[in-house]
């Protein structure tokens, strides 16, 4: 049921500033002029060292994603530090595991509506922000760097969105009849699977089953005749087959009759229907 991977690969996996960390140090001895006079080599490299230390300021400004740009500028202009930067961060990183979560589950999943209403106004903002500074072109490469953000942002949140509509598509009727499944929708999804439901039922009926057999013209049974109660035609998602999770915190997890102590770091190629709780409740899991 389950396969173990080493926690090595996992520090590998999330922790990929320590690579760029290495590069940078190596990089920095090779570009690094040699000089016999101690003196005279800090009076020569000094303007290469300015150069790389506002080179290397725009690239930290890169890495801070939204929330560093975020207490840059605000379409007033001026610097303001809304003392949000933290929390911003923490949302882009939030809506890429709902994303992979979403993207790597065989069911849908809690559709995230405070975390997509913060991205949605979060993204709003930078737009104006960029709109007003158009024009500026001393600010053009942060200007660059807030346009590639926004990118990859509107990108994660149009992905996470677009894969469950591709479930609720999947398995409409099954959604829409299992309450537990349909309390996860947002309304205008659940509208959206009612709607979908209802254009392939009328579908299937003018085009096939207006011209079926009676006890054959049903789009969830396979036969009326058998007086089967349960329909027996509805697709479901299959919640044995396999997903690569990782352990988030220390936590138990529960495996048949017995548990396996996870440790944080671990990564599992496990069933999902093992994982799918402590992946609902949020009880220290996540999904790669």
């Amino acid at each position: 049921y389950i396969t173990y991977a080493s926690r090595d690969l996992t520090s590998r996996v999330h922790h990929p500033g320590a690579c760029g960390a290495m590069e940078g140090d190596a990089h920095a001895r090779a570009t690094q002029p040699e000089h016999r006079d101690g003196a005279i080599g800090a009076q020569e490299a000094a303007p290469g060292s300015e150069a790389r230390r506002r080179g290397d300021g725009a690239m930290a400004m890169r890495s801070g994603d939204l929330d560093t740009l975020e207490g840059a500028t605000s379409p007033e202009g001026g610097y303001h530090d809304h003392g949000g930067g933290e929390h911003i961060a923490n949302d882009t990183a939030l809506l890429r595991q709902a994303w992979i979560n979403e993207s790597c589950a065989p069911e849908v999943l809690d559709y995230k509506d405070d975390l997509v209403d913060r991205i949605k106004s979060l993204v709003s903002n930078q737009e104006q922000i960029v709109e007003v500074h158009e024009q500026d072109h001393e600010k053009a490469l942060t200007r660059m760097i807030r346009f590639a953000e926004l990118y990859r942002v509107k990108f994660m949140l149009r992905s996470y969105l677009r894969k469950r509509l591709k479930k609720i598509e999947a398995f409409a009727i099954h959604i829409y009849i299992n309450p537990a499944l349909s309390s996860r929708l947002a309304p205008y999804e659940l509208e959206y699977a009612k709607e979908y439901i209802d254009a392939v039922n009328k579908l299937c009926t003018d085009s096939i089953l207006s011209r079926m057999p009676k006890d054959y013209d049903s789009l969830i049974h396979q036969s009326e005749a058998m007086e089967s109660e349960v329909p027996d035609m509805i697709p479901s998602p299959s919640l044995d087959q396999h997903v690569f999770m990782v352990a988030k915190t220390e936590t138990d997890l529960p495996v048949g009759n017995t548990s396996v102590q996870l440790q944080e770091g671990d990564i599992y190629a496990i069933r999902y229907s093992s994982v799918n709780r402590l992946l609902l409740e949020d009880r220290g899991v996540c999904l790669l």
